[in-house]
């Protein structure tokens, strides 16, 4: 049974407090916001369900309270604009976690950090060269939410649930992310050969613009309601068991890579998440062409990181 404190208690850190409140694996939640009385309602109003559900500690606190944290989360920053690259509130985002990292590894030095924050590589870059911590102990949400969205997309085109569907989504959490189509399998099958035994023929442009869904679906929702919040808790969810049960899983997530261009930054790939945190990743599934599009897509993120202030 684990700690977990949550950095923001806005739409994305409240609702993942909700679900983490709702696993197993954890027995407390604090959360800490500029905003106490937002955190102190929202711990406030999951506490008032235990007398119908399962028993749960959340509370709200200070960076005190976070002390001897298993995970930190770290959902806090400037948001993003409907249309707006991931990567323009960057600075912004950087100077908020050279202030709050250090409070958060002073209290739990030994706590695995999870960010979530956009543009969430960099950041979780960001958050590994100012805690100082092993890079297999900062995590970045990476492409595990895009990976998700796909898997939904082609559940819902197919017909088919999304539990069928093997699929990954690689690269950076923006617009250079790169799908794996070669390893994506519906009950085993291609994506060809599925479709022709549901006697469907696939369009021409059909994966081109399946990525491109993916990649533009989220801010299709906040033109809808404003921020996507269900389905990052739910792989913020995702990711905090992983690093709590005592399997191994595969997970897409972002973790310090160097390519073989010769630059070092934090990308996603399959990884091997476990209590040790990033174990492994898993660049050995990349073929020449994917390597190349992997490639292109940490140079995004480097000139960037070359670009900050740390």
């Amino acid at each position: 049974m684990s700690k977990v404190s949550i950095i923001g208690a806005g739409a994305v850190g409240s609702t993942a407090a909700y679900l983490l409140s709702e696993t197993p694996w954890v027995k407390e939640i604090v959360l800490v916001d500029v905003d106490q009385d937002r955190a102190q309602g929202q711990a406030l109003d999951m506490m008032h369900g235990v007398g119908v559900s399962q028993t749960k500690r959340v509370m709200a606190g200070d960076y005190e309270a976070t002390q001897g944290s298993d995970i930190i989360i770290i959902t806090i920053g400037v948001p993003e604009k409907v249309g707006e690259s991931r990567l323009i509130p960057l600075q912004k985002n950087a100077d908020i976690l050279k202030e709050i990292v250090p409070q958060m590894t002073a209290h739990s030095p030994n706590a695995k950090i999870v960010t979530v924050s956009n543009p969430v590589d960099i950041l979780a870059y960001t958050t590994y060269k100012i805690s100082g911590k092993a890079a297999s102990d900062v995590i970045g949400l990476g492409t595990l939410l895009d990976t998700s969205r796909l898997k939904y997309l082609l559940s819902d085109y197919f017909n088919i649930s999304p539990k069928s569907i093997e699929a990954t989504v690689v690269g950076e959490h923006g617009d250079s992310q790169v799908v794996l189509w070669r390893h994506v399998r519906i009950g085993g099958l291609t994506l060809e050969a599925f479709a022709a035994t549901q006697n469907m023929t696939l369009p021409e442009d059909f994966k081109e613009t399946m990525a491109k869904r993916v990649k533009e679906t989220a801010f299709d929702v906040w033109k809808m309601k404003g921020p996507n919040c269900y389905c990052v808790a739910n792989a913020i969810q995702c990711l905090v068991e992983a690093l709590l049960s005592p399997e191994r899983r595969v997970l897409p997530v972002s973790n310090l890579y160097t390519t073989s261009t010769g630059l070092t930054v934090y990308i996603s790939l399959p990884s091997i998440v476990s209590a040790q945190g990033v174990e492994q990743m898993l660049p050995e599934l990349l073929n020449a062409e994917e390597e190349a599009q992997l490639n292109a897509s940490c140079a995004v993120m480097h000139d960037y990181i070359t670009q900050m202030t740390l």
